[in-house]
């Protein structure tokens, strides 16, 4: 696969001529914090040097309110085109990959239908995600087949390096991108893809590896489905729902129709399982009534429910909902918990 080397301070023309070709997406100094937001110029992005962003990348694709059509009384005005041929800029290997986990979901894979509003924006797009060289505390992404540096749902990989940003294509789309923007790079040294390869390997030794396997994690909460270690859990949890907001394989969601008089427009918005209308039937009858089988539901379905689905573990270890917990629930006790039993 391609190679190229880009000097640091030429990231703002990288950036500015691609958003000249396409939407780019980069991560941009919001009122508070890091976000991802479309650019036009490329100076409009910050420096590489950031953690993990509070929100992923998810949004880009499957926005937390969107408009999948306006309507006037019986008939349909205008469903809304999404865009397409996206690139994000500067995501991280376990928000690529979660990607991967949410085409499962809203793409032809499940059950043959797919999700047209998602998958037009995932149409043609490039994913260009910055290897972790100093992983937050709270990740966990070697626990559940991710990594630092690891390829899956990248299309290119970069490695911020001290001769400046090494990019590895990791795809036919990768190496188109760098092949479009050529006479911007310059060619790697003969030894900087080794150092890449020792960067990204470093980082993965720096984190704690949990003892997970998928298989038997399955079975033990399965098995513990009326474990009391739930009732233990849930005399913390809030019901907040900010785990499943910040979380970038989460994909539950609520179509709603806002009209005034004949006119109005149909909304899809994001919901969460921790929240207690999300099971309420229009009977009124509520499948999950409490908090505790609300919390279970939300572990059941990442460790036990989509493995057996989609064959996959629905969580890439970002660690998200760990940081930003405001009772301190942290996801990787819940998972040593049941795979000690």
């Amino acid at each position: 696969m391609k190679q190229a080397l880009l000097d640091k301070k030429d990231i703002g023309k990288l950036l500015k001529s691609a958003a000249v070709d396409s939407p780019v997406y980069a991560p941009v100094m919001g009122n508070s914090e890091i976000e991802f937001t479309r650019i036009a110029d490329g100076s409009e992005a910050v420096s590489l040097e950031y953690s993990n962003l509070k929100l992923s990348p998810k949004g880009i694709f499957f926005p937390q309110t969107e408009t999948l059509l306006t309507f006037d009384f019986d008939a349909v005005e205008d469903v809304p085109e999404p865009e397409s041929g996206i690139v994000v800029f500067g995501s991280r290997p376990c928000d690529a990959l979660s990607l991967l986990y949410l085409d499962k979901v809203f793409g032809p894979e499940n059950k043959g239908y797919d999700d047209p509003y998602y998958m037009k924006r995932r149409e043609d797009s490039v994913m260009i995600s910055l290897a972790c060289s100093e992983p937050c505390r709270t990740c966990f992404c070697t626990s559940v087949g991710g990594g630092p540096a690891d390829r899956k749902g990248s299309d290119i990989l970069m490695f911020d390096l001290d001769e400046g940003i090494f990019f590895r294509a990791e795809t036919g789309k990768g190496e188109a991108f760098l092949e479009k923007y050529s006479s911007l790079f310059g060619e790697p040294g003969a030894d900087t893809e080794k150092k890449a390869d020792e960067q990204g390997n470093e980082a993965a030794l720096s984190m704690e590896t949990l003892p997970v396997d998928k298989e038997a994690l399955k079975k033990h909460l399965d098995d513990g489905f009326e474990d009391p270690v739930w009732e233990k859990l849930t005399q913390n949890c809030i019901g907040c729902g900010a785990c499943t907001y910040l979380c970038p394989t989460c994909y539950c969601f609520d179509i709603s129709d806002e009209q005034r008089m004949y006119k109005g427009k149909r909304i899809r918005t994001w919901d969460a399982c921790q929240f207690p209308q999300f099971t309420k039937h229009a009977s009124g009858h509520n499948p999950r009534n409490t908090k505790l089988e609300r919390l279970r539901q939300r572990f059941m379905h990442k460790f036990s429910y989509l493995p057996e689905n989609m064959g996959e573990i629905y969580c890439v270890g970002c660690g998200r909902c760990v940081t930003n917990c405001p009772v301190n629930i942290d996801i990787r006790e819940v998972i040593e918990t049941f795979a000690k039993k």
